[in-house]
């Protein structure tokens, strides 16, 4: 996600970063890189004072339900307490807050989901996104709220990989792949959620938005489409039900979004599956250079 809105950034824009890992991040023309934990707020105050930001983008968090679910305290440290820290730093030096939220907020038994529907949780993660969510609401800022959908797109390498990056790995080794063919959503090019971000911070336009791509689909249909698309076999990718990985938490089963709001207040027409895999695809030798 980061990656995608530095990449999509207008010129105009000065930012500053912010990360943590054992690697170092080289800055760029118009982007600076900070090396730090979202759990030192202190670090954070004498980060505001010096850069004085006019808008925040919070997209640091566990974003695993997995490791959420093994690792409750850890990511209530970072997800809960962590975000409280950024609305703080926020509030003293009133900057605009933008809290990347998640479809894991819904149980995915009454899809597709507009912004109004209430959120119920069946896992820790998505527990976790939603008290992430209460403390935007209450901040005493200008604040936008946004759910991303499942997304897919180029990672850098110290990124978390998604679902698309993931079965690439596998597939280009001629690996079999297996995924969920009862979990279902309208899975979301990184770019126009980048493009959806800084449309947000363009237009003033804060509030709460569902954001998603054109074609529900479950993950199976999705990643044999994606195979298809990068040249690779589509017979090894295979499908499974839910509780064929043991280790795995309970995904929602239809998490899909009415993605109106979207279109009319944001103005942007989501991309079909297709159309964002083609562009992923051409951009594959650019990704290999970088």
């Amino acid at each position: 996600m980061g990656k995608s809105l530095i990449e999509n950034a207008n010129n105009f824009y000065e930012i500053l970063a912010t990360y943590i890992g054992n690697y170092y991040v080289v800055d760029g023309a118009r982007t600076r890189y900070r090396k730090l934990d979202i759990k030192d707020r202190e670090g954070y105050v004498c980060l505001f004072e010096e850069f004085q930001p006019e808008v925040v983008i919070h997209t640091a968090g566990v974003g695993s339900p997995d490791f959420a679910d093994k690792n409750k305290i850890e990511t209530w440290e970072i997800n809960v307490v962590g975000t409280q820290n950024i609305v703080d730093c926020c509030e003293r030096f009133n900057s605009k807050f933008i809290y990347i939220s998640s479809n894991g907020i819904y149980d995915g038994e009454n899809a597709p989901y507009t912004e109004e529907d209430n959120p119920l949780p069946i896992n820790y993660y998505g527990q976790i996104k939603l008290e992430g969510e209460k403390v935007a609401k209450k901040a005493k800022i200008t604040c936008a709220i946004v759910r991303p959908i499942l997304m897919y797109g180029w990672n850098n390498a110290f990124e978390r990989m998604n679902i698309i990056t993931l079965a690439l790995q596998k597939l280009e080794k001629n690996e079999v792949f297996y995924v969920y063919e009862d979990v279902f959503c309208n899975p979301l090019f990184t770019e126009q959620c980048a493009e959806a971000i800084w449309r947000i911070i363009q237009k003033e336009i804060y509030g709460i938005y569902n954001i998603a791509g054109n074609d529900i689909l479950s993950t199976y249909q999705f990643v044999k489409i994606a195979a298809g698309i990068f040249g690779l076999d589509t017979t090894l990718v295979k499908p499974v039900q839910q509780g064929f990985f043991k280790d795995l938490v309970k995904r929602p089963r239809d998490t899909s979004y009415n993605i109106a709001k979207m279109k009319n207040i944001l103005g942007l027409e989501p991309l079909s599956v297709e159309t964002g895999l083609k562009i992923m695809k051409s951009k594959t030798k650019r990704k290999e250079d970088a």
